[in-house]
């Protein structure tokens, strides 16, 4: 007599299913969370193009008749992005836009276009290049060449006479300080070393029609105690350069 086959159960299907929906959610979950991770910690794509998008409306909305583009953006820890925008109409209009989650929290608008910054690196770039051109023209190549608004960056940007979009000419610049300085290695440098460069330099810059309100230089004696021998002059006016020995 054979024995009767037994039937697969089948009552323990649905919990079967109940586990794998629950395991596939968990690992949807997981994958969710690593990629928050790395979202937060690095940064996204998405949270990047949505930062950009945001930053220039924000600005179009605050500073209306700009045509404002996102010419840069860089990441911080946690959502947050710093986006550098620019007019289009206007050259010293350019500013950082700071937003955290997708908010705006701050600008350096103040700092960079009311308070004249962005036209004070642009005048002096263009001035220190044509420096450095009139130098190089009269063989003269100074170690460091560096030029600050003012007399060593005292008064203000008004003082100075700068003014927003304001063109660069090379014949009617803002107060401006030439500072150089020379390294010697092979002795020690003199006052009348100092009188030199300067006298040189500016005849070099009034050459090129570079007319300088200050001159200041250092030389410096690489050989012997920081400072000790170091000659310092300046800053001068130019009519003080053309009076030197």
């Amino acid at each position: 007599m054979h024995g009767k086959k037994t039937s697969v159960r089948t009552a323990d299907r649905p919990h079967t299913r109940s586990r794998r929906a629950a395991a596939l959610a968990g690992g949807i979950l997981i994958v969710l969370l690593i990629l928050f991770a790395a979202g937060y910690a690095l940064g996204d794509p998405i949270s990047l193009a949505w930062a950009r998008h945001h930053a220039v409306e924000y600005a179009d909305e605050q500073w209306p008749g700009n045509n404002f583009t996102a010419v840069s953006a860089w990441y911080d820890t946690g959502y947050s992005y710093w986006v550098r925008v620019q007019s289009m109409t206007s050259q010293d209009t350019s500013f950082t836009v700071i937003l955290s989650w997708g908010v705006v929290r701050s600008t350096t608008y103040e700092e960079d276009v009311t308070n004249l910054n962005n036209t004070r690196v642009r005048i002096i770039a263009a001035a220190k290049q044509d420096m450095t051109t009139a130098l190089n023209n009269a063989g003269m190549n100074p170690d460091w060449l560096d030029v600050q608004p003012g007399k060593s960056w005292e008064g203000t940007p008004e003082d100075w006479g700068l003014t927003l979009d304001m063109p660069y000419d090379p014949g009617n610049l803002p107060p401006l300080t030439a500072s150089f300085y020379l390294v010697y290695t092979d002795r020690l440098p003199t006052e009348a070393d100092a009188n030199a460069l300067l006298k040189n330099a500016k005849a070099a810059f009034d050459a090129a029609g570079l007319d300088l309100a200050y001159y200041r230089v250092d030389l410096i004696y690489s050989g012997g105690k920081k400072y000790e021998n170091d000659i310092n002059l300046g800053p001068l006016t130019a009519a003080e350069v053309d009076a030197l020995p």
